[in-house]
This record gives structure tokens, sequence and C-alpha cells, in this order.
């Protein structure tokens, strides 16, 4: 019995894991389906709405037919759709199978719900211990398995995991009956003449509970929060900081083991609710001022998250609002999803605009950096076009590190130590340029965990209550903010100050590299200023519309003048 009921917690858990187990693969995703930011979003975002969508339906069905053949069946189709999201060879086919994967899912989870009977206090660890800690433990376990293997392997494991599970559900209807007897002893009393007196049977009717508006906008707003750590951060340590799957897995893993933590703080729900959402809210706004792209600087913001995690999400499940029927859990599951995939279908599009936006912008102050640069004349107009031409909104680091050291092989002697400089200050240029991109989307995601906090304990209590209440919640409130605060501060004292884009109509330093050839430079760099400035745009963007094909049509639709054209040049410094 005790076999069956950790299969079906686990798949359980592996469902619910599976929106967020994809993550750490987006790299690999975005090159090998050749997608964009919001197409890896896609992939995430089309699992929660559809899952969200399937789980009342779902329950509904079960109700109708017996759980043991809704789980199985759900976890067959759960199994059929992953291994069709291991041969996907385009992202719409995999955007299909994600989806039949969501539908197979919801009925795997009802089903789980009610075979282990996550209502009572025997099912109910298992539930919960599904329902907090498998979205954590996701990206962790995708970016193993990324790492080791590839993003297909992460669906490969999940066929054989879904179809022991199924036989699990098949056999399930015994452990469900063996739990609700322990539930029933557990809950006995005893009677006047020392015998056990079983309590009356409850139904479904009875037991569920209404869902109340307050604290389910409250867990949709935390749900929405918690994608910034699931999905943001984990986009911006692979795909922004171009750092390894398994490395940005080790450092996910402070989220599952602070949620633990966090589940072990006790208290009135009301209470853990609220101090839980406001500490992820704290957390997540801690990551729109990391000072530089060190995975250190993540882990007191992911231990907020967690802990905050750990401590709302059981507060809400089944105490804030009910979670003793199947209903019920679909209920609040539906709750969670959609408060995640509105925040994903909301935020990705903002991210992708802002990353090319901070590229183009990085890629203008790269210019900067090479054209002040001393260094031979000729080399630096080898070498702008060529650093920039990697960089690119996908993986603009990882793009940029690669360039870094395709052209270091050219330089020696001090040439070399200059081009070092140079390679620290580009670095820093882009990790500062993506910084930017991610910053609103984590105050964003931030702001809606801090009101989720904020309506738990200034709305929905009663006048003395809340009265009671005001003070110390001001104080959490204070003192979880002063965690972003103190990473604002640091962010302004340690980053890297960013490269100044002078204007072309002002006199400037030239780089003076020394010789005729430094001579000539600094003509030409004089030169291409006085161009810029009749353009009204800046030296930099010129000089990269020059080298580069994409910049050079940017440039144009922008400006109505084809940058590569002698006789259009000519024409918009004639006709300014």
């Amino acid at each position: 019995m005790k076999l069956r009921l950790w299969l079906v917690t686990a798949a359980a858990g592996l469902v619910l894991a599976d929106a967020s187990i994809v993550t750490l693969a987006l790299p690999e995703l975005l090159r090998e389906l050749d997608t964009t930011v919001e197409g890896v979003a896609a992939v995430i975002a089309v699992y929660t709405i559809v899952l969200a969508a399937a789980l009342l339906p779902a329950e509904r069905l079960m109700r109708r037919s017996d759980p043991t053949l809704v789980g199985a069946a759900g976890f067959v189709l759960f199994g059929f759709a992953s291994a069709a999201c291991a041969v996907a060879d385009s992202l719409s086919f995999l955007l299909v199978a994600r989806a039949i994967q969501a539908v197979g899912g919801a009925a795997g989870l009802v089903a789980a719900f009610s075979l282990i009977d996550g209502g009572a206090p025997a099912g109910r660890r298992h539930w919960l211990g599904a329902a907090v800690l498998s979205s954590a433990v996701g990206p962790a376990l995708g970016g193993a398995l990324t790492q080791a293997f590839d993003w297909r392997a992460i669906f490969i494991v999940q066929v054989p995991l879904a179809a022991v599970a199924a036989l699990a559900a098949l056999k399930g209807e015994k452990a469900a009956e063996e739990v609700a007897a322990a539930d029933a002893a557990a809950a006995a009393t005893v009677g006047p003449d020392g015998t056990l007196v079983q309590p009356p049977p409850l139904d479904d009717a009875h037991v569920s509970g209404p869902i109340r508006l307050l604290p389910a906008a409250a867990l949709a707003f935390l749900s929405a929060a918690l994608t910034a750590v699931l999905f943001l951060l984990v986009l911006l340590l692979v795909a922004g900081w171009a750092i390894s799957p398994l490395a940005a897995a080790a450092t996910v893993t402070i989220l599952p083991l602070a949620a633990l933590g966090g589940s072990r703080i006790g208290g009135p729900p009301r209470q853990r609710a609220a101090a839980g959402s406001l500490l992820v809210g704290g957390g997540v706004l801690a990551l729109a001022w990391i000072p530089d792209a060190h995975v250190a600087w993540t882990f007191l913001p992911q231990a907020l998250a967690g802990v905050g995690m750990g401590m709302a999400l059981p507060a809400f499940a089944g105490e804030l609002l009910p979670e003793r029927t199947p209903h019920d859990a679909a209920w609040l599951l539906t709750i969670r999803h959609a408060g995640i995939a509105v925040v994903l279908i909301a935020l990705a599009p903002l991210i992708a605009n802002k990353l090319d936006s901070s590229t183009e912008r990085a890629k203008e102050r790269g210019v900067a950096l090479v054209l002040d640069a001393k260094l031979p004349p000729q080399d630096k107009l080898e070498l702008a076009p060529s650093l920039l031409s990697g960089v690119d909104a996908d993986q603009p680091r990882a793009g940029l590190e690669k360039q870094l050291d395709a052209n270091r092989a050219q330089f020696d002697g001090e040439d070399l130590v200059l081009y070092d400089k140079l390679a620290v200050r580009a670095d820093e240029t882009l990790v500062t340029a993506v910084g930017e991109a991610f910053k609103w989307a984590f105050v964003i995601a931030g702001s809606l965990a801090i009101a989720a906090g904020a309506m738990l304990l200034f709305a929905g209590g009663g006048g003395g209550a809340a009265a009671g209440r005001a003070s110390p919640a001001l104080a959490l409130v204070v003192l979880v903010l002063a965690v972003p605060a103190v990473y604002a501060g640091l962010n302004a004292a340690i980053a890297p100050e960013p490269v100044k884009i002078a204007d072309p109509c002002e006199d400037r330093q030239m780089p003076n590299s020394g010789g005729l050839t430094g001579l000539l430079q600094d003509a030409a760099l004089t030169a291409v200023d006085a161009g810029a400035c009749r353009l009204r745009v800046s030296r930099e963007e010129l000089v990269l519309a020059l080298a580069d094909d994409a910049s050079a049509k940017r440039f144009e639709e922008r400006h109505g003048i084809d940058p590569r054209s002698v006789t259009s040049v000519l024409g918009g410094l004639l006709n300014p």
C-alpha cells in the first residue's frame, strides 16, 4: 500500500513540476527549435493554461467515473504526450504535445488527490509535499538532465514514470481504502463503554467548502510572483548570464531547500500566508537589483522566496481555502496555474522587448568601447563588427564570450593587455544591459507578492483585529522591503559604471593611439562624428549600422537612410 501511495504521490508531483522543469533547457530550445523568448515562454504557458482549464472538467469526469480509471488514463496520456515532446522537431509540435500533456496531467492530479485521500491527515502530508516541493524542484531536476544529456531527456524520463504511475493508480483503490481507514481510526473517539466510536461519514457536498475571494486572489498573486523565481531567474541565469544548466540547477536548489524549511514554520494560517507572500515579494524584488553576474547574489533572494513559498502555500491550501475534496483541490490548482499563466503571458513579451532594446544599447556601448580603445586602428575596424556579430537577444552573453575568445588570438604584448581589459568591460556592459531587461519584470512580479501579503494583512478582518495586526504587519513589511533596498544600494555602489554614448555634435577626446595611422584614425572618427551629428544619431549607431546587416536594416527603417549607400548617406548629410 505504501509503495502505491508513494508512486501516485510522485506522479502528482511530476505533473506539477512539469510546469517549471523545462526552464533550464530554454537555451537549447531557443537554439534547436529556432524560436524566441516568447516561444520558450509558450512551452511553459501552454502547459499551465491547459492544465488550469482542464482540472475542473477532469474532476467532474472523475465524479461520474472511477478514480482509478481516470487516474490511469490520465497518466497514460501524460506519458504518451511526454514521448511526443521528446521527439518534437518544431515549436508548434512541442506546444501541441505540451497541451496534451496538461490534459492527461489534470486527470492524473484530481485522481491522485482522491486515491491518496489528500483531504485527510494521512494523505495530506503526501499531497502537500507534491504540491509545494515539486514546483521548486522542477528547474533543478530539468537542469541536471539537460546538462547530462539534452533537453529531450527531460521528457524521456517521464514516460516510464507515467507508466508506473498508471499501474499504481489502477491498484490504488485498496490503498485509498486503507488510507481512509487509518484516518477514520485516528478520528475515532472512545465511548462511555470503552469502545471506539467512529465519526459519521461526510459526503463531498458536505465536506467541500466555498472558495473565498480574498484568499483566492492572494493565492493567484503569489503564484504569479513565484513565476519570477521559477522562470525569470532561471532564464536570467542560463540565457542572460550564460551559466551551464548544471551550475544553474545547483544554484536553484536553494529554492526547494528553503521551501522545505518554510513549510515547517507554524502559526495561524492567515499570518503564515501573509508573511510568506511578503517574503516572496522581498526576494523577487531583490532580484531586480542584483549588483553583478555572480550567482551568490541570488542566494538570499532565493532563500527568502523559498521560505515564503513553504510558509504560504500550505497555509492557503486547506486552511485559508478549503482543500478537502478533489473538487477543492482542482479549484486551488486552477487558481495557482491561472496566476502563473497570466503573468507568463504578460511578462514574456515585456522581457523579449526589453532584451531586444537592451541588447542594441549594449552593442552601441560595445562599439564605443572599441572605438575609444587604444588599439591599432585597423584592428579596431575589424574588431567592432566581429565582436558584435555574435550578440543577439536570445543568448547575448554566450555570443559575446564566443566572439571575445575567437578574436583574442590576433593580439599580443601590450595590445593583448588592452584587449583583455576591453573584453572585461564589454562583458560588464552586456551584463548590465541584460539586468536592465529583467529589472521591471522582477519588480512587477515582486509587487504582486507584496500585494498578496498586504491583502491578507490589512483587508478582510474586523476593525479591532485589523488594528491589532497593523503594527507588527507594518514592521514585517518594512523588514521585508529592507532586503531589496539593500540590494538596490549595493547595485548602485558595486555595479560597473555604464558606458556613456557621447553626443557626436560635441567635441570629445580621441583615442590618440599614436603614429600616422593613429592620426588618420582620429581624423576618420571626427568625420564619423560629424556625419552622425548631421543625421542626429550617435556615432556608435552609425558605425554599428555600417558593420552589421540587421543593424543596417533597423537603421534604415528608423531613419529612412541606407547607411551602406554612399549616395544615401551623402543625401542625409546634405539634407538634414
